[in-house]
């Protein structure tokens, strides 16, 4: 995997809601590089603990020990999505057209969901486990559940739930049930009981056609696709039933064709698009930080796919190929003062203790919006009266030096 640049972040700029990372530094590689003929990463998988797994549209290639190994069984294969099953060490692989395989014990086996009206499901767009069974959603043919050895399948043709839809695009697991993202008809949610609702524009969504879901509870995060609004980006609160959307007029990037998200350890949600004013971005609890197409070695193409990996690195699938960027942050270069890399103070909960900072020493903390939230002097920093997220914090160290460092505050 080729290196660029250098590992720091520089200074942030406020744009309305939006903190902007004016530069960073990314590990890139391209989709040929990683699968003879590939144009695009589609999918991306954190396999058990020194292993991820790369979905491309020619195939699929497997990263460890510091290199991609293709697998051969599904040589020009279009993977569209992948699930790893860590109860049972198997990986799931949905594929365009070839129907679903899967790899338990390094043996490759390939799965048709059985549709109850006509021909077997082949194109596999999303998968998820949920109550201890697999869930597939497919292009044509609907919801199917791995269920007790046998397929059962949902959609307005069969008896199994009169979902009045034929084509999923995105499912993710929450203790409120199964929820299923359509082409066309919106949101919805099984739940584990029986029975199901739905979330449509009627209901306050920016569009029917909802392309990727992300849990977040209370939240799921709502990512929209097609022409029918120009805000793809919301969500929802189950407990109060309520949607928000993210819209411009109120002051928010404008995110449009969000295809993935991603959350961090710092419970931040990462969100990749198209045609978006970033198309790589993450929500702190306060606002957006966007990542522009000018960082450094971050490839300028659309996000299809996000993961983090067990080092806290965001992996990042274009169509193009691969970046990754390690999100242990670094110090901020601030002209005409001197300043060094600095360890991760981080998180903190009431108290902060700054190090190298001295009895007399001044620190300020300032929110991602740009705005300074506390000052003062010692090496203590008292965090009781400020909100969860991320900020900035800037202290003097002594002889000229002004440190400046990310931390993050947590609940208590």
């Amino acid at each position: 995997m080729k290196t660029t640049g250098i590992a720091f972040m520089a200074l942030l700029l406020t744009v309305g809601n939006m903190a902007v990372a004016q530069t960073w530094s990314w590990s890139t590689v391209s989709s040929n590089q990683i699968v003879v003929n590939a144009q695009g990463v589609t999918s991306i998988c954190r396999g058990n603990t020194d292993t991820m797994w790369i979905g491309t549209d020619a195939g699929l290639a497997m990263y460890s020990n510091q290199q991609f190994t293709v697998v051969p069984s599904l040589a020009g294969r279009f993977v569209r999505c992948l699930l790893w099953d860590s109860l049972n060490s198997t990986l799931w692989v949905g594929t365009d057209g070839a129907g679903l395989f899967s790899n338990s014990g390094n043996v490759w086996t390939q799965v048709f969901p059985e549709s109850q009206v006509g021909s077997s499901e082949t194109r596999i767009q999303s998968l998820a486990l949920h109550q201890g069974n697999l869930w597939v959603g497919g292009a044509e043919k609907g919801l199917f559940k791995w269920d007790a050895g046998s397929w059962q399948q949902f959609n307005a043709l069969t008896t199994a739930g009169q979902l009045p839809f034929s084509s999923v695009n995105a499912l993710v697991s929450s203790s409120s049930g199964l929820w299923v993202a359509t082409q066309t008809n919106g949101l919805y949610r099984m739940f584990d009981q029986g029975g199901f609702t739905y979330l449509t524009v009627d209901s306050g969504l920016p569009a029917n056609h909802v392309q990727s879901l992300y849990n977040d509870e209370p939240y799921v995060w709502i990512g929209h696709s097609g022409t029918q609004s120009n805000n793809h980006l919301a969500r929802y609160h189950v407990g109060q039933k309520s949607i928000e959307v993210f819209e411009p007029a109120s002051g928010y990037p404008a995110f449009r064709q969000v295809y993935a998200f991603a959350k961090d350890s710092l419970g931040q949600i990462w969100i990749g698009s198209h045609l978006s004013d970033f198309p790589l971005a993450y929500y702190n609890g306060q606002g957006f930080v966007g990542i522009p197409e000018f960082s450094t070695g971050f490839l300028a193409s659309p996000v299809k796919a996000l993961m983090l990996d067990f080092q806290q690195s965001i992996w990042v699938g274009h169509f193009g190929g691969l970046s990754v960027n390690s999100l242990l942050p670094t110090s901020v270069h601030e002209p005409g003062l001197e300043s060094e890399r600095l360890p991760y103070p981080n998180p903190f909960g009431s108290l902060l203790t700054i190090p190298g900072l001295s009895e007399h020493g001044f620190w300020e903390l300032i929110s991602m919006s740009g705005e300074k939230v506390a000052s003062g002097h010692g090496k203590e920093l008292s965090g009781r009266a400020l909100k969860p997220g991320t900020y900035l914090l800037r202290y003097d160290a002594g002889s000229g030096k002004v440190k400046t460092t990310l931390t993050y505050r947590t609940n208590d």
